[in-house]
């Protein structure tokens, strides 16, 4: 018993006599935590408008390099933007930080600037930020036709955003449109290029003892562009199970439907890039 009674009266000696200092911190966490994100969302929507339209050359600089530094993806519309812009010093500013995000997407913008681009000094700077990017890029990918073929339309845009969205973060992959897209975007950038087709195939309902949920599987097809001859193929299903006293109606079960569906595309294109970089050679 002393053993157990102990440590019990520590605690409670120490809740006794600290517990207003305890309150005190965790209120202050509390506070850190609900603020932080605010004030760095805010920061960024600031920085974006400075970049855009702050009539001081320096003030845009100094927003593309913080940008760059921030690494924020959702900003390389507006510092691409910035590649046009009528100082040298914010052309520049805004190749380096296109550089320093490391997205592959802003390698298309980048060319455009290049081909343009008259000042040496910020022709240096685009080409660092195109050597730098390039050497994650290593394929164009088209997202080809995508097909339901479960009679279910309503998961149809989930599965075309699903297969989109995890398309995009397979490393070395850069994202194109369409077949043409994906030719001019190989053409400007300098590597190869295939598409890829895909089938929702079956989306069925599952019960595992108290769960419930549904079950899928889709298939993607890679041929190499422009010659569309098939290359390779991959395949995904997974489940998306939820205990059956918490599905209360049509909302739960969407949503089950979703998470299945993009638990397959996942499961089919996780560890894909190799069978991509095979198929565009």
């Amino acid at each position: 018993m002393w053993l157990h009674s102990a440590p019990i009266q520590l605690v409670s000696s120490v809740c006794r006599t600290g517990w207003r200092r305890v309150a005190q911190l965790l209120l202050l966490v509390m506070v850190v935590a609900i603020a932080a994100p605010s004030s760095a969302a805010q920061d960024v929507v600031t920085l974006r408008k400075d970049l855009a339209t702050a009539t001081d050359f320096r003030v845009r600089v100094a927003a593309a390099l913080a940008l760059g530094k921030k690494k924020d993806t959702g900003s390389i519309d507006v510092i691409s933007k910035a590649l046009t812009d009528e100082s040298a010093a914010v052309r520049s500013a805004a190749a380096t930080a296109l550089g320093a995000i490391g997205d592959s997407r802003a390698l298309a913008a980048l060319e455009r600037a290049k081909g343009a681009e008259k000042d040496d000094g910020v022709k240096k700077s685009i080409d660092r930020a195109i050597g730098a990017l390039r050497g994650k890029a290593k394929v164009i990918v088209a997202l080809g036709k995508l097909e339901n073929k479960t009679g279910n339309a309503k998961v149809s845009s989930h599965f075309q955003a699903a297969a989109k969205a995890e398309l995009a973060k397979i490393p070395g992959v850069q994202v194109a449109t369409s077949d043409n897209d994906a030719v001019e975007k190989a053409k400007a950038m300098k590597l190869p290029t295939i598409a890829l087709d895909g089938r929702l195939v079956q989306l069925q309902k599952e019960k595992a003892g108290s769960d419930v949920g549904f079950q899928a599987r889709v298939e993607f097809v890679i041929r190499k562009i422009p010659e569309q001859s098939l290359k390779a193929s991959v395949k995904g299903n997974a489940k998306a199970l939820l205990d059956a006293r918490a599905v209360k109606g049509d909302k739960e079960l969407s949503q089950l439907q979703a998470d299945a569906v993009t638990a397959a595309v996942q499961s089919a294109l996780s560890g894909s890039s190799k069978a991509m970089e095979e198929a565009a050679k």
